[in-house]
């Protein structure tokens, strides 16, 4: 199969990050495509509990796009297809509190 034909989306990485001695557990949602990788952290809801499922609640609450998902041994990470006008930064993602 010719590349060309496969869709092209943007890979956003997803890692949980455990409590420490002074911070509560927590998700980090990591976008490479830049020179400058982006990347921000959310409080764990544990109402929710699934990390995946946490950064997929961010992700479409600001309007992304969501396309597929992917497992690696020590991270997630969810592709979507924002580009163009669409595009959104990492950095100015917001959290739906209601979670």
């Amino acid at each position: 199969m010719n590349y060309y034909k496969i869709k092209n989306t943007r890979a956003i990485e997803v890692t949980f990050l455990g409590p420490t001695n002074y911070r509560g557990a927590r998700i980090k949602l990591t976008d490479n495509y830049n020179d400058k990788k982006e990347s921000k952290i959310f409080s764990y809801c544990y109402k929710t509990g699934n990390v995946l499922q946490q950064a997929i609640n961010i992700l479409e609450f600001n309007k992304a796009n969501v396309v597929c998902r992917a497992s690696h041994k020590d991270k997630y990470i969810v592709n979507i297809d924002n580009w163009g006008e669409e595009f959104i930064k990492i950095n100015n993602l917001k959290n739906n509190n209601n979670e």
